[in-house]
């Protein structure tokens, strides 16, 4: 991303886990902000495919503090999305509802 910080144009918000200092100082400079963000291999997998907890029937991890070695290089914990059920794309007809059309 260094070598193309003159094509930054709009402001743009990044959560990484590394960072250059050019990279972060061109987003920085077009409005944007980066954050680096902490995550283990579990977190990063609750992160990725949080469907495979519900699929194992287990419950989202809690999001997991750095090491002390990496403290100074992270600016907070990775956020874990939220343990709820994902809202169907599309809704199954049931028996006990009537199918409605659209005209």
């Amino acid at each position: 991303m260094g070598r193309g910080s003159e094509q930054i144009k709009w402001p743009i918000h990044l959560e990484v886990s590394r960072v250059t200092v050019r990279a972060k100082e061109a987003v920085e400079a077009a409005g944007g902000s980066v954050r680096r963000v902490y995550y283990n291999k579990l977190g990063l997998k609750a992160l990725v495919k949080p469907e495979w907890f519900e699929k194992k029937g287990r419950l989202l991890p809690r999001a997991a503090r750095p090491p002390p070695k990496q403290k100074d290089k992270v600016d907070s914990i990775g956020r874990l999305p939220a343990p709820t059920k994902p809202i169907p794309f599309l809704v199954e007809a049931s028996k006990d509802l009537p199918v409605q059309h659209l005209s």
